[in-house]
């Protein structure tokens, strides 16, 4: 990981903190700031982020509010007792950061941080308390600002979606698999974060949630909404309607409305309808409001969006022999959730890409894409291999942990579908999307794109070597 290291006031480059994240494997620029000259520490501090675009920055004290001031983007920040009050003009901090400071700081009061989490609207876990003094030079205080940028890396999400009724089949079929962006064109899926829940050993007994692979709808809004360092997610589940239905009076009278118009005006209106809570915390608990869409479950309903005829896919309100109908209903009350905790929303060409941005794909469509020929669902471990393949042809390293990698090629759920296949290939339509490989699958009418969505699917290569 790249790492741009701020230091303190009369401080140098080289320090305790420094090194300690050079020992880890950590690349870090680390310049010499002036001490009397605040704004020419912000200059040089400028011109080090825009040469070398770290994963992240750290900024130690007077470091913290040279962080701070300079224009960083969205990049993380891990700020070590900044003294934000004593230099520069800056006194809010972006989402996403993290404070370490001690409650025994005897040069930086540690009620300073409290105020800039306040203010800043960050979470109260933002502000991490450790150390005995104003250094954070401890073993405890190096390894908390470790795991602090280790927390802070750019992730990538794919997630294979289903929203059976029932709590604890929810959390096999809601399957995500997570990446960490390393470095340029670099990225490893590791078996720890949202990962450490597909490859677990659990001891019987033990309460049902750690048995599970998978996660919930309220669990998985929680995670999401809770954590900036997720840039990009896939998931495979209709995004839309279409615009037909959307316009169409009858489907609307169903349940007393006027047309829904607009993709918007729908969402809005599933999302006040459809808790995304259980009644208990046990297994058997039911999401109990989809029994309100009930009048939509008709086959007069069954009819196909743009991207739909472009990629084979099913109808988003299909629901015989499949879970399509209570994906597309609570995946998007499930949407709307995330686009209030500041989500984008990926729907077409004009949509601005600002992370965080989820997006809608289709596993299918990924294995088509990277060359795999044949039915993945019936060899996902070769589809897999061919997945690689594809991204390492295109200069894309991955680090793939075994045990995930095992479980992605093994994991299936009742009706034998390979879940951890699904997920895996949704989270190539991630990566691609991120190193600018994808595009858009979806019909031509610019109307009907704005309202029904397009799904993102990797680009066919010149240089694939596709059988």
């Amino acid at each position: 990981m790249k790492i741009l290291f701020l230091h303190g006031w009369h401080s140098v480059p080289g320090g305790v903190k420094a090194t300690y994240l050079i020992q880890h494997g950590h690349q870090i620029i680390n310049p010499a700031l002036p001490d009397d000259q605040f704004d020419g520490a912000v200059k040089i501090a400028q011109a080090e982020f825009d040469q070398h675009r770290p994963n992240i920055i750290v900024g130690s004290s007077r470091g913290g509010a040279v962080a701070m001031a300079i224009k960083s983007s969205d990049t993380p920040l891990v700020l070590l007792c900044p003294a934000w009050k004593r230099w520069g003009t800056a006194t809010v901090v972006k989402r996403g950061t993290t404070i370490l400071h001690s409650s025994n700081d005897e040069a930086i009061a540690f009620a300073d941080s409290q105020e800039l989490t306040r203010i800043s609207g960050l979470p109260e876990t933002a502000l991490i308390e450790t150390g005995n003094d104003h250094r954070l030079a401890d073993a405890a205080s190096l390894r908390a600002m470790l795991d602090a940028c280790l927390a802070a890396r750019p992730r990538l999400i794919g997630c294979d979606f289903g929203v059976p009724k029932k709590a604890g089949d929810q959390a096999r079929k809601i399957i995500l698999i997570e990446a960490v962006k390393l470095g340029s064109h670099h990225y490893a899926i590791e078996p720890n974060g949202r990962n450490a829940r597909l490859v677990h050993e659990f001891i019987d007994p033990s309460p049902w949630k750690t048995k599970r692979r998978g996660w919930t709808l309220p669990d998985l809004v929680y995670s999401l909404s809770a954590d900036p360092s997720v840039k990009l997610a896939a998931f495979d589940f209709p995004f839309s309607l279409p615009i037909s239905l959307l316009r169409d009076t009858e489907f609307a009278r169903l349940l007393n409305q006027p047309p829904f118009e607009t993709r918007d005006v729908w969402t809005t209106f599933v999302s006040d309808r459809l808790r995304l809570a259980f009644d208990d915390d046990s297994a058997r608990s039911e999401l109990q409001d989809l029994a309100f869409f009930a009048p939509w479950k008709d086959k007069t309903f069954w009819l196909r969006r743009e991207t739909d005829v472009v990629t084979k896919g099913s109808p988003p309100l299909k629901h015989k022999f499949q879970n399509i109908f209570a994906m597309t209903i609570a995946g998007n009350a499930f949407l709307h959730r995330l686009k209030e905790n500041g989500h984008t929303i990926l729907l077409d060409s004009t949509t601005p890409t600002h992370s965080p941005c989820v997006f809608e794909t289709y596993p299918r469509a990924v294995a088509d894409r990277v060359g795999f020929v044949g039915s993945y669902k019936t060899s996902p471990q070769k589809c897999l291999q061919r997945a690689m393949e594809f991204m390492q042809q295109q200069r894309v390293r991955i680090d793939f942990d075994e045990n995930v990698r095992r479980f992605c090629n093994t994991y299936r759920t009742p009706g034998n579908d390979p879940d951890g296949a699904d997920a895996f290939l949704c989270l190539i339509a991630a990566i691609a999307c991120a190193e600018e490989m994808a595009e858009l699958c979806c019909g031509t009418d610019r109307e009907i794109l704005r309202e029904e969505g397009a799904i993102v699917v990797p680009k066919r290569m010149r240089d694939d070597h596709v059988p």
